[in-house]
């Protein structure tokens, strides 16, 4: 009767160290995500295949936008500009530059 008693007894508390390590292990990668996230996140921005997309992006925008009519001129406008805020400025060539600077007037 004892060894049967202290049988279950080592598998609850077997299953009770499983439960607190799964806990733990939950709380730790609630500390630890969002800064691998933002790690992954800075290498992302700064790799060579992102900065070409967004100045190639930028590039099709300025092309849309000069042969845009002019309504069409006003309604890429908006668009163009939050677009040009969200790549660093000194990353981008200095004829998108110039263009951006062109759209805050």
């Amino acid at each position: 009767m004892k060894i049967a008693l202290a049988s279950i007894g080592a598998f609850v508390l077997l299953l009770l160290m499983v439960f607190a390590l799964n806990l733990f292990g939950l709380g730790s990668y609630a500390f630890f995500a969002p800064k691998y996230t933002a790690v992954d996140n800075k290498v992302f921005h700064e790799s060579q295949q992102y900065n070409d997309g967004m100045v190639r992006d930028l590039e099709n925008i300025k092309r849309e936008y000069q042969t845009a009519t002019p309504e069409g001129k006003s309604a890429l406008r908006a668009t163009a500009i939050h677009r040009f805020e969200i790549y660093p400025r000194d990353r981008m060539p200095p004829d998108l530059q110039n263009f951006y600077d062109s759209l805050n007037r």
